[in-house]
Parts: structure tokens; C-alpha cells; sequence
């Protein structure tokens, strides 16, 4: 039944579209019966992976854009005629996940450590299965066509095994490896942290100018006096840590300076001066402080001239070592540079402080301001792999749309560092590597990755412990094309028929974070591709332009969207705000476009429905087509779901059965559909949808619903057919993108299955039909030049007005009286007499009478004024443009807008011209 109002007959829609109504039942059925993927199928495949949410997390408008895309995406695939699997599953979000279990413990005045890891991972686990997992359930109401039945998690016993499986591998290649390098810390969630859990942000800070005294003051800089060599630095509390300052071998300023020694202000430490390119010449004072053990670029300057990298930051954030003078140990490092700043005030060494703006790295989970330290972490040198992926690309085995992100990709790989695989957490992946008593490591056997080391025989005489450590989140999520489909099991059904996958949808925000890591995996573990194509997209932004985040309290929840317009009206939005991985702004007037669409295609079927059963009941037995029409009355009937085949018998064998307006649509609808197969073929859903949209609503609702009135009445079987098989294909088509309305409609036609398991229609150089495309756009041009005709005359749409035609296709159009008449509101003449008001279109002029249709004086005064104002609109445009400040200071768009509006106006004061020389 096609409504929860059970008053209604079966088969009847209700007078106007609730999707709160719909949604729920067709979601519910989404789920409990899912679209279950056959391995055994002879079908082709295709897969898509969902990238996973974390399991901590509530739908946000990138989940819904991302969703909704690879949705569309399967749904058509599957009506298709493809094998699909949509594969759905969740990240277990280590540092996320352990931070929100950590704060519902401090509530009850506890840590983690009060537990134990044992007893705090059943407590992470308990809250998994009682609050986790919500997005999923959100993701369902999206209508997700997923295969439900696999759904996996990054902490499952399959996927777990796939992770301790890829570390050994990499160990005993000599790949994994553990050392002491720079990595992220995080002084609050005490753990090393991914680039991409790292929020970068913009904060009005401070850059001093420093003097370093040099030891032999006979010398001097350029930048500074007599015995001084001047720094600039933003980080003058990690100054005790300093090991050279470091200048540009070609800046000559320096160059006599380069293996001189200067003084570290505030103590007694003499460090050296060196040359190294990394110096960037023009910023600050030239020259700068090299500290490696707090900044990325200094260590790597510290690495190539064998510098010592002494730490002055403890884990906690607070000034520590000998190095330091005793007054400012175990201040916390932002209060320490307080601190340091008034002493070099107060010993002459601060030259200048100046306001100057810093991008800081931000923990995304803590907020607090991210520590470079370095620290002995286990680490994956990722090169051998990248070298794999960077072939690959080459080679083609992965497309990368928009395209140029291919050149992004590949400079990434080829620019890559080693991997810092191991964080300070509980929650997660621990790592499988144990320590003897002399720091030794032992990890499993490559022949048997899954036998723990202290339970190996071979080493039961030692005492190992096992590293507490777990794995980066991004080392598990870096196998989920592959480890969900049963990987290392490679003899696995779902692996040989699903594996690779065709597509990954995602931001292009996270291409060197997840997709580049899954591209590394997938050739070095199982040496294919992860997937064939990757789709990025653009960011979800706000109406302004600006990222969406809880400070800026710009924030806006998907199921606040889906409860205003309805969930088919977002997906609406989603896909037609999707254009070539630009940046989305969010539009309300799309999500009001989408729910007004739905409302107009229910209103459609309303009206097929209601044309169609008024007729069915006198319709010959005899015609073929009267079992299909009688299908959308709900009669009883053994008319099939052949709707291809049909359009095709009407086309080839009853071609005296169609009126221009029905063969016109009938060839409309097969290009729209080769175009908008080939959209979605290309991957450009934004395309698609409009090219949809304007189709049905402009031609089919606006046009040919009109144009086939006459024939519904005289009870034409042919327009009938047509009027029904093209509404049908075209649910068919937006299926993919709106899946409840066009579910519900087509049910509502007599269809016994659900449309998700249809055919994809098909075109077919049979439907086309030029003579009738060319025939039709004459009658609309004709339409449109009358109704032109009635706005100058200042008569509503619906007020009637003879009108004259004239010209090559005059009687084209006489010849569809009925048809022009009905839409235009107009009756057609023979011929009018005095003055008249014209229309030209290709092959046609459109005449309306002066005289006896309006007050010729009053008209022509209005004219006069309209003139006056359109000079007054093409000047002031003209004024902004020839405004060399404006043009300076102004967006493109608005350029653009004071552009179009000059040749708008234009066009119209030329035409009004032309009618008033008449007068």
C-alpha cells in the first residue's frame, strides 16, 4: 500500500506528499530486507566500501553529501544490471573514542589507570554496543541502499586479524621499524596524533627578534651591531634547546659568519652557525634559531648536520632539563614564554616583538595546541609502497576524478615520510611486538602472524612484555577495501568476486590522509588497486563559505534538513550542489527546490492516475495497451513490468497511435536518458540531476502533460501509453537520487515489485525521432512568443488573446491548433487587422492586435517609461564598469552580474525600439 492512510484504496496517493508518511516504511524495508550481494553471481560487480564513519559519531552534512553520492552511484549500477555490493561499516576511532569513555569515568572521579587496560577496554566496549554505532542507524533514514548483513567494524576478529597480519609483513620486510623521530603530541590526550586529527588554525601571535652575542665580537652580522647576530623566532621558550642558528649559504650577509659560534641569550651555551637551504632568505631577520627537538624542519636541519636534539618540553608541556634556567622549570610552556620574553626584555637581548599571525596545530579531540617532540614510536617506511601506488597511477589502474587531483596524488606519494604507526592509547589495535629484559624485539613469525611471541615456544625461557601501544587508526582503516571483503583470507568468496572495489567517494580533503594510505596497501599487501576510480568532492561549507565548526557555531545537522524538507529533497540538494570536487556552500533555495520537485512529481502521478482510471473502464480489450494503462487504475491485470519493450512496440508498430506531442517527449526522454547514463558513467551527479530536473519538470510536467490533454480526452490509447511508460522512465531514472517519492509512485502505478530492482532504462536509436524534436521546439517557440506577446501587453498568462502566425512553419502550427491554443491561452486567426505587436522565432512570427486590445495611449506612455528606465539600467551598469575602483574591488560575479544586466537590457530597449517606430 502506497500510504499509511488506511482509509484510502490501495494504489491511491494522497492529495499531497508527506514524506514523513513515506520515508519510514520504505527505510525500515531498506534495512530489514537489504540488497544482499551475491558472490556466486555471473553478473559483473561492483563494490563500494563506505568510508567509515567513526563509531563515536552523529551524521554531518559530509556524511550525508558522501552517502548520498555513493548511493546514487549503487543504485544505479544495480538497476544496471551489475552485481553491487555497498559495503557499510565503522572506524573504531581510537583517540575519539577513548577520550569520550575517559570523560564519562572522570564524572565518577576515576581514570583509566583506576581500572586497568583490561577492565577499561570492557568498559569501551559496553559503551560501543550501548551508544555506538548511532550514525548507521541516521544513515538508514538516508535510505542507503547497503548490504546490511556485512556490516564490519575496524576492531571486528576479521579485520583485527588483517591489521596484525599487515605489521608483521611489514616488519619482516624490513619496512616497520622502531626509532626516535619528530612526531605530534598531544600534552592532554598523552599521545602521538595523525596529521589528520590535527585542526590547523590561524591565531594572532608574536614574532621577536633576538640577539644571540657572538664569541668573537670583533665580528658582526648584517642584520645586527657590532658582535650580535640577530634571530627571529615565534617560540623564544624553546631557546634553551637550541643547537645552531642556521642561514642561507647564498645570503651574503652571513656568509662570513658560517662556522662562527654565538652565545644562547639567558645562558652560558655556545651553539654553532651553519648553512642549510631550508633558510627561507626574506623571512624574518634571515637568519634562525634550529631546535630539533620542537620543530619538524629543524630536526631535519639537526639530521643532515649531525646535530644533538636535546629536549626542554616534557610530555606534559611544561619547561624541563638542565638546560633551562632553574627560574623557569616546570612552567607550562605558554606561561614559560611569558616569562622568557620579559627576561630577554629586562637583559637586553629582545630587539623587537611584533605582531605577526601563526598557523598552530590543534589536537581535533583535546583543542589543545599540539607539542613536536621526539619520541621513540614505531614507524612504517611507507616509500617502497608509495612507488607501487605511484606506478600504478601511471599505469591507469587508478582514475582520480575531478583529474587533477591525479598531479595532488602523485606529488604526495613522491614526497612522503615514514609513518608513525603507534599512539599512547588503550583503545585500538595493540601492537604485536614484545621486549626482553634487555629491550630486545621479538614479533610473530611471518609463516604464523596470529601466535602471540609469549606464548611461542622458542621463547618461554624469557620474560617478554608486550608493547602497550596500539596501532594508528589510519593503520587499520588503511586495509578496508580489502580486510572487509576477508583479506588475508585471499581464497575468500567475497574477496575473488568483490576485490578490487570500482569506487571511492570521498572529501579531496582526505586524499594524502586515507585514500593515498589505501592505495599503498592495496598494492603492497595484495598487489592490486584498491579501488578503479577515486570521486573526490568538495568540502560542505556554510551559506558564507566558512568551514563548519562548533566554535564558530555555524554547525548545521542533516536530520534538521531531513525533517524540513524530507530526506529525498536533501538528497536532491546533495547532488545537484555536486559540481567537479568544487567546495559546497549550502543553499537553502536547493533543498527548497528539491522538496518543491518531489511535490510536483507526486502531483504528476496524481494527475496520470486520475487521467488514466476516468478512461479505463471503456478501453477496447482488444487494444494491447489496454492491460498496461489499467495497471496504474489497479484492475486486475497480467500486464508486466516491461516498460522498455512496450515503449519500443509503440514506437516500432503503432506509430499512427502517437500525436507530435507524444512522439516528441518519447524522443526527449531517450536523449535525456543517454545523457544522463553518461553523466553518471562519468561520474558527474550534479549534471545528472539537473539535466533531470529540467526535463521532467520543464517538459514533462509543463509541456507535454498540457500538449496531451485533447488526446487523454478523446481516450487516445497511444497518448495514454506515452503518458504513463514516460513517467515511469523517468522514476526509473531519478530513482537513483530520490528513492522514497519514486519508490512510493511507482508502487502506486500497479507495480508489484519495488523499483530499486528494475531495469535501468535503456536508449535506443529507434526512439529517436528529429522530425518531431524539431516539429515540437516549433510549437514551443511558438507558445513562448505569445505568451511573450500577452506580458508586453500587460495581459495575465490567462487571459485570452488572438494571436496571428506567420512564416515558414505557419502551418506546422496551424496544424496543432489544439495544442497551441490549449497552452499558450490564445486563439489562433487566420490574419489581424491594424497595428500589431510581434514575435520572431526561428521559422515563425507570432502576431497580437494594438488596437481593440489595449489603451493605445496608456500602452505607450508605459512604453516610454520602461525605455526611460531601461537607459537609466544600462547607464548606472555601465558607470560601474567603466569604474576603474569598482572593477578593482569588485568579485568576479558581480562583474559578471553588471555585464549580463548591460546586455540584457540591452536586447530589450533594442526590441522596444523596433515595436515603438511603428507609433
Amino acid at each position: 500500500m502506497t500510504s499509511t492512510d488506511t482509509t484510502l484504496p490501495p494504489g491511491t496517493l494522497p492529495a499531497q506528499f508527506d514524506p514523513a508518511a513515506t520515508e519510514p516504511r520504505w527505510a525500515k524495508t531498506w534495512f530489514e530486507e537489504p540488497f544482499r550481494a551475491d558472490a556466486t553471481s555471473a553478473k559483473p560487480p561492483f563494490t563500494i566500501v563506505i568510508p567509515p564513519p567513526n563509531v563515536t559519531g552523529n551524521l554531518h552534512l559530509g556524511h550525508a553529501l558522501d552517502n548520498t553520492l555513493i548511493d546514487t552511484l549503487i543504485r544505479h549500477k544495480r538497476m544496471a544490471g551489475y552485481e553491487v555490493l555497498y559495503l557499510p561499516g565503522m572506524d573504531h576511532a581510537g583517540i575519539a573514542t577513548q577520550m569520550k569513555v575517559e570523560q564519562g569515568l572522570r564524572e565518577e572521579g576515576k581514570t583509566r589507570h583506576d581500572l586497568g587496560r583490561e577492565a577499561f577496554l570492557e568498559r569501551v566496549w559496553a559503551w560501543k554496543t550501548q551508544s555506538g554505532g548511532t550514525i548507521l542507524e541516521q544513515l538508514r533514514r538516508l535510505g542507503v541502499s547497503a548490504d546490511w548483513t556485512r556490516e564490519r567494524f575496524t576492531m571486528d576478529a576479521g579485520l583485527s586479524k588483517a591489521v596484525r597480519h599487515q605489521f608483521v609483513r611489514l616488519y619482516h620486510e624490513g619496512l616497520a621499524y622502531r626509532g626516535e623521530r619528530m612526531v605530534n603530541w598531544d600534552p592532554v590526550a598523552q599521545t602521538t596524533l595523525s596529521d589528520l586529527e590535527i585542526d590547523r588554525e590561524n591565531r594572532k601571535g608574536k614574532m621577536y627578534t633576538v640577539s644571540y652575542s657572538l664569541e668573537d665580537s670583533s665580528l658582526a652580522a648584517s642584520n645586527g651591531a657590532a658582535g650580535e647576530i640577530l634571530i627571529a623566532t615565534v617560540r623564544p621558550e624553546t631557546i634553551f634547546a637550541d643547537q645552531a642558528i642556521a642561514v642561507h649559504p647564498e645570503d651574503k650577509r652571513f656568509q662570513h659568519l658560517v662556522g662562527q659560534k654565538a652565545r644562547i641569550p639567558l645562558t652560558d651555551h655556545l651553539i654553532p652557525i651553519i648553512a642549510d637551504e631550508a633558510v627561507e632568505m626574506d623571512f624574518g631577520v634571515g637568519a634562525l634559531k634550529i631546535t630539533p627537538a620542537h620543530a619538524l624542519t629543524d630536526f631535519e636541519v639537526g639530521e643532515r648536520h649531525g646535530l644533538k636534539h636535546p629536549s626542554v618540553i616534557d610530555l606534559h608541556g611544561h619547561l624541563t632539563s638542565d638546560l633551562v634556567p632553574e627560574a623557569f622549570r616546570g612552567l607550562e610552556r605558554f606561561a614559560a614564554r611569558k616569562a622568557v620574553v620579559a627576561a630577554l626584555q629586562e637583559s637586553g637581548a629582545l630587539i623587537q616583538e611584533q605582531d605577526h599571525t601563526t598557523a598552530i596545530g590543534l589536537s581535533e579531540r583535546s583543542k589543545a595546541p599540539v607539542e613536536p617532540v621526539i619520541s621513540l614510536q614505531w614507524f612504517v617506511n611507507v616509500k617502497p609502497l608509495a612507488q607501487q601506488a605511484l606506478t600504478g597511477l601511471e599505469q591507469g589502474e587508478i582514475t582520480l576524478t575531478p583529474e587533477r587531483y591525479t598531479k595532488v596524488n602523485r606529488d604526495w606519494l613522491e614526497n612522503i615520510r615514514d609513518w608513525n604507526i603507534s599512539r599512547q592509547l588503550w583503545w585500538g589495535h595493540q601492537i604485536p611486538a614484545w621486549y626482553d629484559e634487555e629491550g630486545r624485539i621479538y614479533v610473530p613469525d611471518a609463516q604464523n602472524p596470529d601466535l602471540d611471541c609469549d606464548l611461542d615456544p622458542r621463547y618461554q625461557h624469557l620474560n617478554l612484555q608486550r608493547d602497550p601501544d596500539v596501532f594508528d587508526t589510519w593503520f587499520s582503516s588503511n586495509l578496508w577495501p580489502f580486510s572487509t571483503l576477508g583479506w588475508p583470507d585471499e581464497g575468500n568468496e567475497d574477496y575473488s568476486k568483490f576485490y578490487p572495489t570500482q569506487v571511492l567517494v570521498t572529501g579531496y580533503d582526505i586524499l594524502f590522509f586515507w585514500v593515498a594510505r589505501m592505495e599503498m596497501a592495496g598494492y603492497g599487501l595484495t598487489g592490486k588497486p584498491p579501488f578503479e576510480t577515486v570521486m573526490l568532492h568538495g568540502l560542505y561549507l556554510d551559506s558564507k563559505g566558512q568551514k563548519m565548526s562548533k566554535s564558530k557555531n555555524n554547525g548545521i545537522d542533516p536530520l534538521d534538513l531531513f525533517d524540513q524538507y524530507g530526506v529525498d529533497a536533501c538528497r536532491f540538494a546533495f547532488a545537484s550542489l555536486s559540481t567537479g570536487g568544487q567546495d559546497i556552500k549550502h543553499d537553502p533555495r536547493r533543498f527548497e527546490q528539491g522538496r518543491n520537485f518531489a511535490n510536483k512529481l507526486w502531483n504528476a502521478t496524481r494527475f496520470v492516475k486520475m487521467r488514466l482510471s476516468e478512461v479505463a473502464q471503456d478501453l477496447p480489450l482488444q487494444d494491447p495497451f489496454t492491460p498496461y494503462i489499467r495497471t496504474a487504475a489497479q484492475m486486475p491485470t497480467e500486464a508486466s513490468e516491461r516498460s522498455q519493450s512496450l515503449l519500443l512496440l509503440l514506437v516500432q508498430q503503432h506509430q499512427d497511435k502517437l500525436s507530435l506531442a507524444d512522439r516528441w517527449i518519447i524522443s526527449r526522454l531517450n536523449a535525456v536518458t543517454e545523457q544522463v547514463s553518461a553523466d553518471l558513467a562519468s561520474y558527474d551527479i550534479g549534471a545528472a540531476i539537473r539535466g533531470l530536473y529540467a526535463f521532467t519538470w520543464d517538459e514533462y510536467c509543463d509541456w507535454y502533460l498540457e500538449a496531451a490533454k485533447p488526446n487523454m480526452s478523446a481516450q487516445n490509447t497511444g497518448t495514454l501509453v506515452t503518458l504513463k511508460l514516460v513517467l515511469e522512465h523517468i522514476l526509473k531514472l531519478l530513482h537513483p537520487f530520490m528513492p522514497f517519492v519514486t519508490s512510493e509512485l511507482y508502487e502506486s502505478l500497479g507495480h508489484r515489485r519495488q523499483l530499486a530492482v528494475h531495469s535501468w532504462p535503456l536508449p535506443d536509436s529507434v526512439l529517436h525521432d528529429a522530425e518531431a524534436t524539431h516539429a515540437f521546439d516549433t510549437l514551443r517557440s511558438a507558445v513562448a512568443s505569445a505568451r511573450s506577446l500577452k506580458n508586453e501587453l500587460g495581459l495575465s498568462p490567462q487571459d485570452r488573446l488572438n494571436v496571428a502566425v506567420l512564416g515558414e512553419h505557419a502551418a506546422l502550427v496551424q496544424d496543432n491548433t489544439r495544442t497551441v491554443e490549449g497552452i499558450a491561452k490564445v486563439k489562433l486567426v487566420p490574419a489581424l487587422e491594424g497595428r500589431t505587436l510581434s514575435q520572431v522565432a526561428p521559422g515563425v512570427t507570432v502576431l497580437a492586435p494594438l488596437e481593440g486590445t489595449v489603451d493605445l495611449a496608456d500602452w505607450l506612455g508605459k512604453q516610454k517609461k520602461r525605455l526611460a528606465e531601461l537607459d537609466k539600467q544600462i547607464n548606472q551598469a555601465e558607470g560601474k564598469l567603466s569604474n576603474e575602483g569598482f572593477v578593482a574591488r569588485a568579485p568576479a560575479e558581480v562583474i559578471e552580474e553588471e555585464q549580463r544586466r548591460i546586455k540584457e537590457f540591452g536586447a530589450q530597449k533594442e526590441r522596444l525600439e523596433e515595436v515603438l517606430k511603428q507609433f
